[in-house]
């Protein structure tokens, strides 16, 4: 097949699967899910004001977007709608900063839109996402201009992110990497934190309920029923465990009850109670589960992806291997490692893939980069548009049958 054959039936199908995951994700019951949690959020602004609200915790970037439009729409149509109007502004930011302008690039983020749909719920996932992909970008962008270039989106997109949602601390290798490659070559002019330093100010500020009551900032926290002693890593052990003992199926948890009970029995100390503890709890248990996770990342994350995902972690172990150091030049193929190995390592039963969702549309910035340097072999581009094309058939197969 010729490739521009071929490039139309890859494009043609990316729309129709965005089509059809724009109606089968948006349709879905209100509520599912961790969309709950950010529902009651909208409740309890309405009910008891916003400074109750952060006291509590609640994410407030992504409630400054949501509740204005929650007024006049139904909430969990406000908070869904802020989430496709987000990605919106992913594709401009794109266009008009990052200049990209072939469309098989947005053809592929077409695609993991799609195949993901954590972008369609009711929750800051979107928001999360987002601005870090905006920071990996404008790091891998900064690094590659000559002479000095602005650090306002990089800082202003950190700045969100860091505000949105408590797990940005687990991206902090990542976020470390990026400001030592910047110091280490004297890129980015200072000049331009001036935004970003203001909205830390701003956002500080509004944490001020939050600091004041609880020492703490305004995150939201799926917090244990209080009928529970045990705590989520102990949840989350416990399930890795039964899934060890073929009593539990893979990516399931018992309910709290269940853990409940397994503590009174066997002890409050039969389960590690933080994520320090359980990285030592049972430390063949973690190097198995470190390695297996590893290759579910990998095998799974090739049906967000295509070929796109083994072929950055290449790139990074043949250059690496090479240069023996950590180069610049490949700062996304080494975030997309490190976070991968983060999550493996720290998460003792399954990863969710959405917690790696940052450095996944990373990548594909990162392979349509190599494209237009004309870096990627034309057979390895057609393949991955031949392998992108029939998971979009096979997605909207899945979509068209739950319909």
């Amino acid at each position: 097949m010729k490739s521009k054959y071929l490039i139309f039936i890859f494009r043609i199908s990316t729309i129709v699967y965005l089509l059809l995951a724009l109606y089968y994700f948006l349709s879905k019951q209100a509520g599912g899910g961790d969309e709950a949690l950010f529902l009651s959020d909208l409740q309890l602004i309405a009910s008891s004001g916003w400074s109750a609200a952060i006291q509590k915790g609640i994410s407030i970037p992504y409630m400054i977007l949501a509740y204005p439009i929650s007024q006049w729409v139904e909430p969990y149509i406000a908070l869904r709608l802020v989430n496709v109007l987000l990605f919106g502004g992913l594709i401009l930011y794109f266009y008009k900063v990052r200049g990209f302008t072939s469309f098989n690039f947005y053809a592929l983020l077409f695609f993991f839109y799609s195949t993901v749909g954590y972008f369609l719920a009711g929750t800051n996932d979107a928001l999360f996402i987002i601005c870090l992909v905006i920071f990996i970008a404008e790091t891998q962008s900064v690094l590659s201009a000559t002479g000095k270039s602005s650090l306002a989106w990089w800082g202003g997109a950190l700045v969100i992110s860091f505000f949105t949602r408590e797990l940005i601390v687990v991206y902090a290798p990542v976020i470390l990497l990026a400001v030592y490659f910047i110091l280490k070559n004297k890129k980015g002019a200072l000049r331009s934190l001036l935004i970003p330093s203001a909205m830390i100010v701003i956002f500080t500020v509004l944490n001020i309920p939050s600091l004041s009551a609880n020492h703490a900032l305004s995150y939201d926290k799926k917090l244990p029923p209080k009928t529970t002693t045990a705590t989520w890593v102990q949840r989350q052990y416990h399930a890795q465990l039964l899934v060890n003992e073929g009593k539990l199926a893979n990516f399931n948890h018992p309910n709290w009850k269940q853990t409940q009970q397994y503590l009174e029995t066997n002890g409050d100390q039969s389960l590690p109670r933080t994520m320090s503890e359980a990285l030592m709890f049972n430390p063949s248990m973690t190097i198995k589960e470190f390695f297996k996770d590893l290759v579910y990342i990998v095998l799974y994350g090739g049906r967000q992806l295509g070929l796109i995902l083994p072929l950055v972690l290449v790139i990074f172990l043949s250059r690496f291997l090479k240069d023996r150091k950590l180069s610049h030049d490949i700062f996304i193929p080494t975030a997309v490692l490190v976070m991968a190995c983060v999550f493996a390592l720290i998460i003792i039963s399954y990863v969710e893939l959405r917690w790696l969702g940052p450095v996944f549309v990373a990548a594909i910035v990162y392979f349509y980069n190599l494209i237009e340097k004309r870096k990627v072999h034309r057979l390895l581009i057609d393949s991955n548009y031949v392998v992108i094309t029939l998971l979009s058939w096979y997605g909207m197969y899945g979509m068209i049958t739950k319909l």
